[in-house]
């Protein structure tokens, strides 16, 4: 198996390396079916970050939840930040935050996300492992190789290939998000107010457009804070689980999307030169049993001469499908037959006259000897000319006919 090859190679200067490869198999990262090129596309990247769920998270509380207390007879909207290290450190050890002026920030909410793992219900499901297979595919009908064409005002243009942009991009990688959401009031009942707007997201999708999550809300604890010389606070903690879904936009130096184009395929029409009509004899000719398993394979042979047409499986099945019926003796000169004739999968009527061979006690017997029109019905009436024939029709015989039988 070929080894992959994570150096950088400086297609201009390099060759590739024969030493990177253990078997005969071509270097994976050489491989040039693979390395389409995309600074001609508008197709970005897909990414998804830890600053993508934080977003969103936020984006959400601060546009769908709009937190809001009432203080001095008046809606005051309550700002929503994100913490980084300082603030977090001061929330945690002084329990309130102050602006750049040295005033306490109340009312105020403040996320920090604690931890990120591996989702426990995708862990033994090989759907975070980087494997062939674990990937999504897209498919772009419209491309430059395949230009829409104006209807009403069509422009002369070659006749468009029959191919689509492809997109493989890996699957994300399933993670659980642990965050710490704190808000402080000035009073008990507008922290109350607060927690009575949150609650009931819980278990929602929170997000924006495409960016949703799945968020639980956990246990709320609250607390009161009291500074010498200043106003007392409240505050509530509320735990956050969010499960979300990271893709960056390369993994171990290999982009997680790749651009190709659908497979082209070239085909070979055989044709055959018949020098009989297939449908007027009970024989296949050889040149068509030859290719028999080309047809049966899902192909198809075109003939000409004798028969012009397409002959394809379910054709050949017909030509090939010969039986024997007895027919019973109905007079000196009539037999009938009790069984239909096969429908012709290219004119779709029964099979005619030519398409049969009867033989009365093992003779072969001309078609100009007798009268009969096959038809798909359930019983056959062949009458005989006896006096060409040279004798007549005895209830002892055995007549057989031979041919395509339904």
């Amino acid at each position: 198996m070929p080894k992959f090859n994570r150096e950088n190679i400086d297609r201009k200067t390099n060759k590739p390396n024969p030493r990177s490869t253990e078997g005969l198999s071509d270097d994976q990262l050489l491989n040039r079916a693979y390395q389409t090129r995309r600074d001609d596309d508008v197709i970005r990247s897909t990414k998804r970050t830890l600053y993508d769920i934080d977003y969103a998270i936020k984006w959400y509380i601060d546009n769908e939840i709009q937190p809001q207390i009432t203080a001095n007879a008046e809606l005051v909207s309550v700002p929503v930040i994100y913490a980084n290290g300082e603030k977090w450190d001061n929330a945690r050890r002084l329990g309130y935050l102050r602006d750049e002026k040295g005033m306490l920030q109340s009312p105020l909410i403040m996320l920090k996300r604690t931890s990120t793992v591996e989702r426990d219900s995708v862990r033994t499901l090989d759907v975070n492992r980087q494997i062939a297979g674990n990937q999504h595919v897209h498919k772009n009908k419209y491309n430059p190789r395949n230009r829409y064409e104006d209807e009403l005002f069509p422009i002369p243009t070659n006749v468009p290939q029959q191919s689509k942009t492809i997109y493989i991009i890996d699957i994300p990688k399933y993670v659980e998000l642990e965050y710490e959401m704190m808000i402080w009031c000035d009073f008990t009942n507008q922290l109350n107010d607060l927690i009575d707007q949150i609650l009931p997201y819980g278990r929602y999708l929170w997000g924006n457009e495409g960016n949703r999550y799945e968020t639980a809300i956990g246990q709320a604890t609250f607390e009161v804070t009291n500074t010498v010389g200043e106003d007392r606070l409240v505050r509530a903690t509320i735990p956050l689980t969010v499960k979300g879904t990271l893709l960056s936009e390369q993994e171990a130096r290999i982009s997680t999307i790749k651009k190709m184009y659908s497979i082209k395929k070239v085909t070979f029409d055989t044709i055959l030169d018949l020098d009989v009509d297939v449908f007027s004899t009970t024989t296949v000719p050889v040149a068509l049993l030859q290719v028999s398993q080309q047809i049966f394979s899902g192909g198809a042979v075109q003939v000409s001469g004798g028969t012009s047409g397409t002959i394809d499986a379910q054709t050949l099945t017909y030509l090939t499908n010969l039986s024997d019926r007895q027919a019973v003796y109905s007079s000196a000169t009539t037999v009938t037959v009790t069984a239909a004739a096969a429908l012709n999968p290219v004119t779709g009527a029964a099979a005619t006259k030519n398409e049969f061979n009867v033989y009365i006690n093992g003779q072969y017997i001309d078609k100009a000897v007798y009268t009969w029109t096959p038809t798909n019905s359930s019983t056959q009436t062949i009458i005989f000319d006896t006096a060409t024939l040279g004798y007549t029709i005895d209830s002892t015989d055995t007549i057989i006919i031979n041919g395509r039988w339904a």
